[in-house]
């Protein structure tokens, strides 16, 4: 009775000190040489997260849990091979922690063969090692791993959940540094990432990398759960002199980062650092007062890009919205569109208040110029009002209407929208796109109107005038659309046509054996600009078969010019006349 109550006694003694030891990171285990097998105590067990068991000491828990395998196995055999006591520090595999693993034969049966050795495992703060991986990574990362680059070996230090379940097999085995990269990026990156990804995560490039600073990291893309997200790569060189030794890799997931900087892309204006349109347009939503909203241009602003660079450029367009900046008044609003184009929210129903902000602007600008030293940054401004709950797109480009209307001119600086305007643009948009069908279709008609000579009353001439019959019958007048067309360049077309249509009149009379009088047409200024127009209505000429001599034409501009062509053509007003020499 006194025997057992003594070995209970003992296992309680031993129970209360290994739960001791525990309390101080200290766990027993038993090692049985003979079979090569590790038991943990109970309180190593529980540590470890197991059921007590024997187990062969190559797939035991012990070794699942550590990853300087070698190391560790390198101690089991200095036993075997007669050592009495060893002891080493251990790197673990997945916590932040480092293992003093200790152990010394347990005398048994024979005085050559323990029959088991007993071992501690302490836990103990990080070792060097471990303090590298902290310095270097600075953050907190979901996987970190130790690389020695020169034997090609990978640690696992601390392992996300979802790459130890895609990857623990190979973690176990200790792998070379690309071939993990390769099965990582294979089952885990997203497809199109995947080539970037090996090539920038690659030995030869990090060497590169890392020769020139002291950490380098890259974004990726992974699949997780059928949803893309965005992920981080940092890489440390913990080598001395520069040279790629071993490195730490730290891999974490940015997504919300990501989320957060896309957010901030898309409301903040990359070059100013201001408001972008997306952002101005969110703001201004938010004012329920009256306004006015300017769209601002820069006449020429490509210059400063050619001639000074686009660095040059940059600079000048943040000083553009900082001078912007400084015409705000309080609720009021501004963004940067794109290259040279703003918008400007003027608060308030005063129209004097918002052409006085505009004039000041102008005065800024070009002190900015001259600050700079760029070509003279002259504005001009397109202004419309603004209502609550009015749609900014709709709004802004009425702004922009009334801006194009001035891009051409210097005399003025800016331009209120007219909805009349507006629908005077459509309509000439209108005839611009019926000008072709038209003319194909003969609804351009040439009138003739005659002249007399008072004296005699006798008829001595005609004028052929254009006129423009649309589908409905209706006769366009010229006013409308001659204007039109000089200035979108479409009238040299036109004046060919009437010129055509009068040779073949003229053509016609002859064959009917009428008198031929002369008939004047209106050459517009624009026609006579190209160099070619002379030989150009040479050859229509004589595509009909009319004889030049039949034809004199007369060019007057601001000045006197008088020139002869050859063949009987002559210059000398703004009239060409066929008649009978």
């Amino acid at each position: 009775m006194v025997e057992k109550n003594d070995q209970k006694k003992c296992r309680d003694i031993s129970t209360e000190i290994q739960e001791t030891l525990a309390k101080w990171g200290k766990y027993f285990f038993y090692y049985y040489p003979k079979e090569r097998r590790i038991r943990p105590s109970e309180f190593a067990a529980r540590h470890m997260g197991i059921v007590e068991n024997v187990a062969d000491l190559e797939h035991s828990i012990l070794m699942d849990r550590i990853m300087e395998k070698e190391k560790l196995l390198k101690l089991f055999q200095d036993i075997d091979h007669g050592a009495k006591t060893v002891s080493a520090k251990i790197q673990s595999s997945g916590k932040d922690v480092v293992y003093q693993i200790s152990m010394g034969r347990i005398q048994g049966g024979s005085q050559k063969q323990p029959e088991y050795v007993l071992g501690l495992i302490e836990q103990i703060r990080a070792d060097t090692r471990q303090n590298e991986i902290i310095q270097a990574l600075g953050s907190n990362f979901n996987s970190v791993y130790y690389v020695d680059v020169d034997h090609d070996k990978v640690y696992a230090y601390k392992v996300n959940s979802a790459v130890r379940s895609v990857l623990n097999d190979t973690l176990k085995a200790i792998p070379g540094y690309e071939s993990i990269m390769a099965e990582y990026v294979g089952k885990v990156v997203l497809t199109e990432d995947r080539e970037t990804m090996l090539y920038e995560t690659s030995i030869e490039n990090l060497r590169k990398q890392l020769s020139m600073k002291k950490a380098y990291q890259y974004d990726y893309r992974i699949v997780r759960d059928g949803k893309v997200e965005y992920c981080r790569a940092k890489f440390v060189n913990t080598s001395d002199g520069g040279q790629l030794h071993r490195m730490v890799a730290g891999f974490s997931d940015i997504s919300s980062e990501k989320q957060r900087e896309l957010e901030r892309m898309a409301y903040v204006d990359s070059v100013t650092g201001g408001n972008n349109y997306e952002s101005f347009k969110k703001k201004i939503r938010d004012f329920r007062q009256p306004g006015y909203l300017v769209s601002m241009d820069i006449h020429s602003f490509k210059i400063i890009n050619s001639i000074c660079g686009i660095i040059k450029g940059d600079e000048t367009l943040k000083g553009i919205w900082k001078c912007i900046q400084g015409i705000l008044e309080k609720d009021d609003l501004a963004g940067h569109i794109n290259a040279d184009r703003f918008v400007i929210y003027s608060s308030g129903k005063d129209q004097e208040k918002t052409i006085r902000q505009l004039q000041q602007l102008e005065t800024i600008l070009a002190e900015l110029s001259e600050r700079l030293k760029v070509p003279k940054l002259i504005p001009y401004f397109g202004v419309t009002k603004w209502k609550p709950d009015s749609k900014v797109e709709e709004v802004y480009s009425e702004a922009n209407f009334a801006k194009n209307q001035i891009k051409d001119r210097k005399d003025i600086s800016y331009q209120f929208y007219s909805h009349e305007d507006t629908i005077r643009m459509l309509e000439d948009k209108a005839m611009e796109d019926e000008f072709k069908h038209s003319l194909e279709n003969n609804c351009f008609e040439v009138w003739y109107q005659p002249k007399y000579d008072p004296e005699t009353e006798r008829m001595v001439g005609a004028e052929g005038l254009i006129r423009w019959r649309d589908e409905k019958g209706n006769v366009i007048p010229p006013g409308k659309f001659i204007p039109l067309f000089e200035r979108d360049g479409l009238i040299k077309v036109l004046d060919e046509y009437v010129f055509r249509k009068v040779c073949m009149q003229q053509l016609e009379w002859q064959k009917q054996g009428k008198e031929i009088i002369p008939v004047s047409i209106n050459l517009s200024r624009a026609s006579l600009y190209f160099d070619s127009v002379v030989s150009r209505y040479q050859q229509i000429a004589d595509e009909i078969g009319v004889k030049t001599i039949w034809f004199r034409l007369r060019l007057q501009r601001a000045q006197q010019l008088t020139m002869t062509i050859s063949r009987g053509w002559q210059i000398s007003s703004m009239t060409m006349v066929f008649h009978c020499l």
